[in-house]
């Protein structure tokens, strides 16, 4: 088949390489920025409570003597919390005890939530009193032995027949010295869930050195210092605010402000008031500030970073005084192509960039078969490195073996490598559209479809098509009350090959999407396109039928 790629990105750089390997976890990271600048600002949440890299370290010591004194040592500790000052002495303090933390969707509900408790086995519950009553319309919390709350409100003093404490409460009197050595960068450190969008979420294993390296190459490739200030309007239970954020400013001793949600109105307001230097948003977030917002007050905003690039991209940058940051691909399992502070010039908006040095890398056919340049594939990854990636899935034998099968991680993911080895995107292999012959890909007609002046969102997927294989759909929302679908279907067939026009077109005031703000195709998928809703183009005429 050919042997993989070696990548010629960049190499681990001085927050990489800082700790020798087997001390290459974020508590080791923690605990050397709590020693050297304890006083220092590391987060701040939008309720004005903030911690501080000694308070931090003092808290994540209290919630780790706290599990060895109820739960009797390492165990797995589950997070229903929103963006709030309780989420990082939870997180970290789980691992402290050398155990693993599993955070869970603050979204989530009912069987989808207690399919996630139960499966990643999760003995401690911390959740936002806010939240209770999600826990308690539940059939049961699985193995949790106990539930701390974090936040005022009302609490019961037990439920599901398990015992409920409050946060402070809990941690009242701990001991604030470590419970014992910090573990090995080979140790299991976390469950993260995928967010779903493409079927059921599948709990992702991350050995400390990952967790540490997701985050350290981020720092790196930006170049942060203590000087800089991140900023993101996305959930912590996800990759983005998590790693990209919260962790790489523990990296840099920097500090970072985490925000609760996104608001187009208030959000440039925001990035002024704390001063960001950088920030991440997805493409749809980027599209709202653009449609939405005209003039934005004076700010220090350097760089953002937005995937995908948004259709008037250049005019983003334009009006908001930004840089926009656009090559680099990561997801769950692994993170081949780290942000760089420069883009490559002169390629197109599909380009990831290289793959980081250490990372071998190649597009697929079917059979694991290495294509040649050009030819588009699934894109494989394998470090050189260990423990550089995910373990595999927890508790899910069958799709561990499926994804990292002969020696390489299957992304999911289309696409394809060019002559200088450089890699393009061009979608979810689940989001592959073969129709009449063609190949037809969705990213992008998604990006065709987003430069039309009132098309908030877009998601394009195939349908199964009368002849066998695919038929095109296309989902676009608008804030327009009078879009003209027809219009805009005839405005597609002036910029599209004939074979990417969609057959069926649907229009919705907003497009499903999961907590991290990414479109939930799945969901439009089983809506199915037997409904009024969905209109259908005869493929030689623009006139729905």
């Amino acid at each position: 088949m050919g042997e993989l790629l070696q990548g010629k990105g960049p190499d681990l750089g001085p927050y990489g390489a800082r700790f020798p390997l087997p001390q290459r976890t974020m508590l080791h990271v923690l605990a050397g920025r709590a020693a050297e600048r304890p006083d220092r600002t590391w987060l701040v949440f939008d309720d004005g409570a903030s911690l501080t890299f000694g308070g931090a370290q003092r808290a994540v010591n209290r919630v780790a003597n706290a599990l060895h004194a109820d739960v009797g040592g390492p165990c797995h500790v589950g997070l229903f919390l929103r963006n709030q000052v309780e989420f990082f002495p939870a997180f970290y303090g789980a691992m402290a005890a050398g155990g693993v933390t599993v955070p869970l969707n603050a979204d989530s509900r009912g069987v989808l939530l207690q399919r996630v408790i139960e499966k990643s086995d999760i003995e401690v519950l911390v959740a936002r009193a806010d939240l209770l009553d999600v826990l308690e319309r539940l059939d049961s919390l699985g193995a949790v032995r106990l539930v701390v709350v974090a936040g005022d409100g009302p609490r019961p003093s037990s439920l599901h027949g398990v015992r409920v404490v409050s946060w402070d409460e809990w941690l009242e009197g701990r001991s604030e010295d470590p419970v014992g050595e910090l573990p090995d960068s080979s140790r299991p450190a976390l469950i993260q869930f995928t967010s779903g969008t493409t079927g059921n979420a599948k709990g992702v294993v991350y050995p400390h050195h990952f967790l540490y390296l997701y985050s350290a190459i981020v720092s790196d490739g930006q170049g942060h210092t203590e000087d800089d200030v991140l900023t993101t309007p996305l959930p912590l239970f996800h990759v983005a605010a998590l790693h990209i954020v919260s962790n790489s400013a523990l990296h840099a001793g920097c500090r970072a402000h985490l925000r609760a949600k996104f608001s187009a109105s208030t959000f440039w307001q925001e990035i002024a008031e704390c001063e960001a230097t950088f920030a991440i948003i997805l493409g749809p977030l980027a599209a709202i500030l653009l449609r939405t917002v005209t003039e934005v007050p004076e700010h220090r905003l350097k760089k953002l970073f937005c995937l995908p690039f948004p259709a008037d991209g250049e005019e983003f940058e334009r009006r908001f005084g930004v840089r926009l940051l656009w090559q680099g691909y990561g997801m769950t399992e692994v993170y081949p192509h780290p942000m760089q502070n420069e883009m490559i010039e002169g390629v197109p908006y599909d380009t990831v960039g290289h793959a980081a040095a250490w990372i071998d890398y190649g597009a697929v056919d079917e059979h694991d078969r290495l294509l040649p340049p050009n030819e588009i594939g699934q894109l494989v990854y394998r470090p050189r490195l260990p423990d550089a990636m995910a373990r595999g899935y927890y508790d899910e034998p069958q799709a561990t073996v499926d994804a990292f099968r002969n020696f390489m991680f299957h992304t999911g993911d289309l696409g394809f490598v060019d002559e200088q080895g450089l890699v393009h995107y061009s979608g979810r292999v689940q989001d592959r559209i073969r129709r009449r012959g063609e190949n037809v890909s969705a990213a992008e007609l998604e990006f065709i479809a987003m430069g039309h002046e009132s098309v908030l969102e877009a998601a394009a997927f195939g349908v199964p098509g009368e002849f066998g294989e695919h038929e095109v759909k296309l989902d676009v929302a608008t804030a327009d009350p009078g879009f003209d679908a027809d219009g805009f279907h005839a405005w597609l067939k002036e910029r599209l090959p004939r074979f990417m026009v969609p057959l069926y077109l649907e229009v919705h005031a907003e497009l499903p999407k999961s907590a991290s703000a990414k479109i939930q195709k799945n969901k439009l998928v089983d809506a199915g396109v037997d409904r009024p809703e969905v209109r259908t183009y005869d493929p030689r005429a623009a006139a729905p039928r």
